[in-house]
């Protein structure tokens, strides 16, 4: 898993806004951030990294799911169907919100730390989230504290 958070942290920023339309590499990107600027910071808490790989690895399980789910309620015509998977989608929601609270902590941690110009929590939460414009600014950040 190493491995990939060290490929996703030296991309460009072209290639992590085209691998986002995925979904999936939008998780491991942030999920890779985490770990990173946590090993930066020297936070080693186990729990810490518990929780962080779940939140990333539950809405990324999910989703397949969901969609075979979806698809098999369109083609029973069961009128009942979404109802029963909204629980499962908070939760996913609520893992996806989590995990960019903690991408952002992460990174403006680090950013204070070595006194480097920052957004703060509350600006980099926000370009977390709308990443679509977030990763031109982010990302070429990113590499360059990565190096």
């Amino acid at each position: 898993m190493e491995n990939i958070s060290k490929w996703f942290l030296k991309q460009n920023p072209q290639t992590i806004f085209l691998l986002s339309f995925l979904g999936i590499p939008l998780y491991l990107w942030l999920y890779s951030i985490v770990t990173e600027f946590d090993k930066k910071n020297l936070n080693e808490n186990i729990s810490r990294k518990y929780i962080v790989k779940l939140v990333t690895f539950y809405p990324i399980i999910y989703f397949p799911f969901a969609i075979i789910y979806v698809f098999y309620n369109i083609a029973t015509n069961d009128r009942v169907g979404f109802e029963r998977i909204l629980p499962y989608h908070f939760t996913a929601m609520f893992c996806s919100l989590i995990l960019l609270l903690l991408s952002s902590g992460s990174l403006s941690k680090y950013e204070q730390t070595k006194k480097y110009e920052t957004f703060g929590q509350v600006g980099n939460f926000f370009l977390f989230w709308f990443y679509i414009f977030g990763v031109w600014i982010l990302q070429p950040k990113i590499n360059k504290y990565s190096e």
